[in-house]
């Protein structure tokens, strides 16, 4: 029986807890025998203040779930020892004895092709063919046997031209997942219901995507680009959905909704576009001014509109009839495959030897950003799904949702003409990582 860290133990079988489990039990150690064939918990029973340990097995789709557990157990030591012999027991086993014969509908497969190779994304491609997105694989490999596929093609726009989007709703499964959540997928929209000890509220997922025929930041006036047509972008992907009108479906009624936006209109601009998100939000410019004595200090800006060529759009998403129904819009820049490449590195898939470097700006309990540099394999380096996700909080909703929802996210509103907020002592607002591969010498 070999010890696993709990973020080891949370990319096998983290998705199968269930949302109660803090009411009635507290984990105390994640193990694994049969190399991963099976894996175990010991855990404090809080109600009667003894303790428990837990067997989860391969079920017919590849999910660990638990297939026995044993309580009444007076010392967590004894727990420990019961569970190890219990658990070289069950690696014996064959992977049937495992199946829980309530699996419906087939294995979901995100990487075998079922689109020409001539239709793949590229990133798809790297993604199945280069070794040094191995860590994302590995943890995709295992997040697919829980994902559900409530429409019936996300494994093929997952391959094809719908990567991008299919990605950012498998990081909002995993970041929901992190913070306790579990899914009522029983409808096919919004992308998921969340259902958890902190809230109830349901999330659609959005993208900004590149246009048909758009202008490229090195041909055109960058002041401009970022100022107006950047904020217009945003302004169309959160319209499209707020047409919608997902609020007057009978499930959604009633409970907060959260659109969930990343940007890919151009390439890696979620790293530098995210300062337009606030500001069409709220319509309010925040500018860093320079004081006589040296320090500088951000104002707030009212703005009215954004003009680029022949279309005008209003500033203030949340100000706009209608939005009342939007409880908040939720991003993350750092929501991409190098989010799954550095956080499968830490939960154990793909090499030793591959190191990874992250570098970008981030705010550390200051209104003004500073660079960063850190080294993901270096030990000591942490990272979770939750780093980097700001929740905009309607002032105007009809349903609001409360920032204990989403814990550990950065969380802004609009009061008195500004925009206010919190944020966690380490906030990234954009990074890249560079992953460098191992010298093969015999090559």
């Amino acid at each position: 029986m070999n010890r696993l860290s709990k973020l080891r133990f949370d990319a096998l079988a983290g998705y199968s807890r269930s949302p109660q489990l803090p009411l009635y039990a507290q984990e105390l150690g994640w193990y694994e025998d049969g190399q991963e064939k099976v894996l175990g918990v010991v855990s404090l029973d809080l109600p009667d203040r003894d303790f428990l340990y837990t067997i989860l097995g391969r079920d017919k789709h590849g999910r660990f779930r638990a297939v026995h557990v044993e309580i009444n157990i007076p010392t967590e030591a004894e727990a420990h020892t019961q569970l190890e012999t219990a658990l070289a027991q069950a690696a014996l086993a064959p992977p049937e004895a495992f199946y829980q014969h309530d699996e419906t509908g087939q294995t979901l497969d995100f990487f075998t092709p079922v689109v020409p190779q001539a239709r793949q994304h590229p990133i798809f491609r790297q993604l199945v063919t280069g070794s040094h997105k191995l860590p994302a694989y590995g943890l995709l490999a295992e997040l697919m046997h829980y994902f559900q596929d409530v429409d019936g093609n996300f494994v093929e726009q997952f391959q094809s031209t719908g990567f991008d989007a299919r990605l950012w709703e498998l990081y909002l499964y995993a970041t929901f997942t992190e913070l306790g959540y579990a899914f009522d997928r029983s409808h096919a929209s919004p992308d998921f219901h969340c259902i958890g000890l902190l809230a109830d509220f349901f999330v659609e997922a959005t993208t900004v995507n590149p246009s048909a025929v758009g202008p490229a930041l090195d041909d055109t006036n960058p002041d401009a680009y970022f100022s107006q047509y950047v904020p217009i972008k945003f302004g169309s992907a959160l319209f499209s959905k707020l047409n919608r009108r997902y609020w007057e479906q009978p499930h959604v009624q009633g409970h907060p909704l959260v659109v969930a936006i990343q940007d890919f209109h151009a390439p890696q601009s979620m790293t530098w576009s995210s300062a337009a998100l606030p500001e069409y939000l709220y319509g309010i410019r925040q500018v860093e001014e320079k004081q006589e004595n040296g320090t500088s200090r951000v104002i707030s800006i009212p703005v009215e509109k954004y003009v680029w060529q022949n279309k005008e759009i209003p500033a203030g998403f949340f100000l706009q009839p209608g939005t009342e129904f939007v409880s908040a819009v939720i991003a993350n820049p750092g929501g991409t495959l190098t989010k799954f490449s550095r956080m499968g590195y830490l939960a154990g898939f793909g090499a030793r030897d591959v190191r990874m470097f992250r570098k970008g700006y981030c705010y550390r309990r200051n209104v003004i950003p500073e660079d960063f540099v850190a080294e993901v394999t270096a030990p000591g380096y942490v990272e979770s799904w939750t780093e980097g996700l700001a929740v905009y909080h309607n002032p105007r909703a009809a349903y609001p949702l409360s920032e204990i929802a989403i814990p550990e996210a950065a969380h802004h509103t609009l009061r008195d003409g500004r925009i206010v907020g919190s944020m966690p002592d380490f906030f990234p607002v954009g990074s890249i990582t560079a992953i460098i591969l191992p010298t093969n010498d015999d090559a």
